[in-house]
């Protein structure tokens, strides 16, 4: 017969103790529930180590909608350029203009949120700058806005893909066609800063308001280059007495402090959002959003 050590049988008991009493211990979701910090929700934020995952492909994100229900944006990356990927500052923009839009009401109201003029029986016509992905623009359709959603290159193929997907794009006839501005719809097309071709008059088709009643822009400061070519188009396509400017930035970008000294200097009514209007779950302390509005002719 096997003979154990004494010293074996004394591990083994020691063992054997120690799982008889391992119910004392609770199970982990007890454990957990008993601890005086659990552990806080994972950080929306993507950049800089700060959100759950870093992984990219597809980007999600509820939204309110004109009807008054919620609907979810889903926009596919692919980070072959520094377009064709979701920056957080798009996500903190889209939420915050949520988040006043539907301030104290049952319908979300662009309009009266940011205090813009009254657009009579037209939709509010927003310009979106730099839309990269798509993810403002969708969202801004969603809460009842008819969007000319503007890239550069390749990356236009890649934001009309996400549009459509999402269902918001209006298909055009032919490349070129000019736009008529269609409340809940994007239009997507080609707007190179520093070589634009394009006059505020040319963009919109027969018959329209040729009038953006709000541009839109973020992110778009990487250089000093970057954010001079914005403020620019911000003149060229904005009317004077009329156009509001929101424009979201990361702090930490070449070409922000290029913004912080410029913005006051050429336009008027310029305000830095304070972050309680953020949305609450979504606020972020690395980004500066402005609000302004273009000089009186």
């Amino acid at each position: 017969a096997l003979r154990l050590a004494p010293s074996v049988i004394i591990h083994a008991l020691s063992i054997m103790t120690v799982l008889r009493q391992r119910p004392l211990f609770g199970n982990l979701e007890k454990a957990l529930a008993s601890r005086k910090n659990p552990p806080t929700k994972p950080s929306w934020e993507r950049e800089k180590g700060l959100g759950l995952q870093f992984d990219f492909g597809e980007y999600r994100l509820k939204i309110a909608t004109a009807e008054g229900s919620q609907d979810e944006v889903v926009i596919y990356e692919d980070c072959s350029m520094i377009s064709t990927r979701v920056w957080d500052c798009s996500v903190l923009t889209a939420k915050y203009l949520e988040n006043i839009a539907m301030k104290d009401r049952k319908l979300p109201d662009l309009r009266l949120s940011l205090n813009l003029p009254s657009t009579g029986d037209r939709p509010l016509q927003v310009l979106e700058l730099g839309a990269g992905t798509g993810l403002l623009s969708v969202c801004l359709a969603k809460l009842g806005a008819a969007v000319l959603s503007t890239e550069y290159g390749n990356s236009v193929k890649f934001l009309k893909k996400n549009c459509v997907d999402n269902e918001v794009e209006v298909p055009t006839a032919a490349d070129g066609e000019k736009w008529t501005p269609t409340p809940g719809r994007v239009t997507s097309c080609e707007l190179d800063w520093f070589n634009a071709n394009q006059t505020l008059e040319s963009m919109f088709a027969e018959g329209q308001e040729t009038v953006f009643d709000l541009i839109v822009v973020t992110d778009c400061s990487l250089t000093q280059k970057d954010s001079q070519g914005v403020l620019e188009m911000i003149h060229k396509f904005g009317t004077k007495g009329h156009t509001r400017a929101v424009l979201g930035a990361c702090k930490e970008r070449e070409g922000t402090p290029y913004c912080f000294e410029n913005i006051p200097k050429e336009f008027k009514n310029v305000k830095t959002v304070p972050e309680e209007d953020y949305h609450p779950d979504y606020a972020s302390s690395r980004y500066v959003i402005w609000t302004f509005e273009m000089l009186p002719p």
